[in-house]
C-alpha cells in the first residue's frame, strides 16, 4: 500500500523507495509494522553502513521514516514511531559529511591524459567531461543544459536551473537554492559556444550525433579511469586552491558552506600541512648537520633576546 500511495510522486523517489524497502532483511519484512521498534530499525541501518555510504543509508532512513509515518496515519502502529524515536546514529547526522580523500581528486596531469584518451574516440564526450571539470556541475545538470542556459553580460555565466537523470523527468537541481549561476572560464565558455552554435535557444547543449539528448549509457562506454563525479571534486578543489572563498565555492556547487568545509577539508588544510612538511625538511637538514634541534652555537654566548634580568 505504501509504494502504491507514493506512485504519483517523483519517479526517482519512487524507485529509491522500492529499492530501500527491498533492502530490508527478510526477518523484518515478515513482521507486521506494529511489531517493529526503533532498535530494529537502528540495527538494520548500522548493518547497512558496513557496506554502503552514509548518504545512501540516510536515504534508506528517509524511506523508512515515510513508511512508518504512512502506517501511523492509517492507525497501524501501536508503538512509538520507530525511526523518529530511534537513538541517533552519528554517521547519519545531518551535519556529518564524508570528507573526500586526496586520491579521489585527479591531478591536472591525470585529468588531461584521461580526457585526451576519450577525445581520441569521441571528441564530443571528451568536451562534456572537460566542461564538467571546469564548472563542477553534476551529470544530470550537464545533460539538462540548454543553449539559453547562459548569461553573457557583464561576463559569461552558466545558469544551472534543471537536472535530468536518465529515465526520469526533469526536475530542479539538487542545489538547496534551486537555481544557481557560476562564472565560466575562457575554456568553459569556448566549449559552451562551440555546442550552442546553429542550435535553437531551447535545444539541449550537449547532444549525440543524431541531435538527441546524451544518455549515460553512451557516456559509460568511455571511462575516465576514475569516478565521473570526481570531475566535480576536481573543480571544487581547483577553486579552493585558487583562493576562492568557501561560501563562493558552495554557491557555485549548489551546496552549503558547511558541506564544502567538511568534504574538502584536505584542500583547506593544505597550507598548514605544507608548512609542517617544510619544518620537517628543515629539521632533517639540521639532523644531517649533526644538530637535530638547531642548538645555538655556544661560542656565540647566550642570547640576550629572551633574558628577563
Amino acid at each position: 500500500m505504501f509504494l502504491e500511495a507514493r506512485a504519483s510522486g517523483n519517479p526517482h523517489t519512487v524507485d529509491t523507495d522500492r529499492h530501500n524497502i527491498a533492502a530490508l532483511p527478510q526477518a523484518l519484512l515478515k513482521r507486521s509494522l506494529a511489531t517493529i521498534h526503533s532498535e530494529d530499525i537502528r540495527g538494520h541501518l548500522i548493518t547497512q553502513l558496513q557496506r554502503k555510504a552514509p548518504s545512501t543509508v540516510a536515504r534508506e532512513r528517509t524511506t523508512l521514516s515515510a513508511l512508518f509515518t504512512y502506517a501511523a496515519e492509517l492507525g497501524l502502529l501501536h508503538q512509538a514511531h520507530p525511526v523518529r524515536t530511534m537513538r541517533k546514529i552519528p554517521e547519519l547526522s545531518t551535519t556529518t559529511q564524508r570528507a573526500i580523500s586526496p586520491k579521489d581528486v585527479p591531478t591536472p596531469a591525470r585529468l588531461a591524459a584521461a580526457i585526451e584518451a576519450v577525445r581520441d574516440k569521441r571528441p564530443d564526450i571528451a568536451d562534456v567531461f572537460e566542461f564538467m571539470s571546469l564548472t563542477g556541475i553534476r551529470w544530470g545538470e550537464a545533460r539538462a543544459i540548454r543553449v539559453n542556459s547562459i548569461s553573457r553580460l557583464p561576463f559569461p555565466q552558466l545558469i544551472v536551473d534543471r537536472s535530468h537523470s536518465d529515465r526520469y523527468d526533469e526536475k530542479n537541481p539538487k542545489s538547496w537554492r534551486g537555481k544557481r549561476t557560476l562564472p565560466l572560464s575562457p575554456r568553459a565558455h569556448e566549449i559552451f559556444e562551440k555546442y550552442a552554435a546553429r542550435k535553437h535557444p531551447d535545444d539541449y547543449l550537449f547532444t549525440n550525433k543524431l541531435g538527441e539528448q546524451l544518455s549515460v549509457g553512451v557516456v559509460r562506454k568511455f571511462p575516465l579511469g576514475f569516478e565521473r563525479h570526481n570531475l566535480r571534486h576536481y573543480a571544487a578543489s581547483t577553486w579552493l586552491r585558487l583562493g576562492t572563498p568557501v561560501n563562493e565555492v558552495a554557491e557555485y556547487l549548489g551546496d552549503e558552506a558547511r558541506t564544502v568545509l567538511a568534504v574538502y577539508a584536505h584542500v583547506l588544510g593544505e597550507d598548514q600541512r605544507r608548512d609542517h612538511a617544510e619544518r620537517l625538511a628543515r629539521a632533517e637538514g639540521q639532523i644531517s648537520a649533526g644538530d637535530p634541534w638547531g642548538t645555538p652555537d655556544p661560542n656565540l654566548g647566550p642570547s640576550t633576546s629572551n633574558m628577563i634580568f
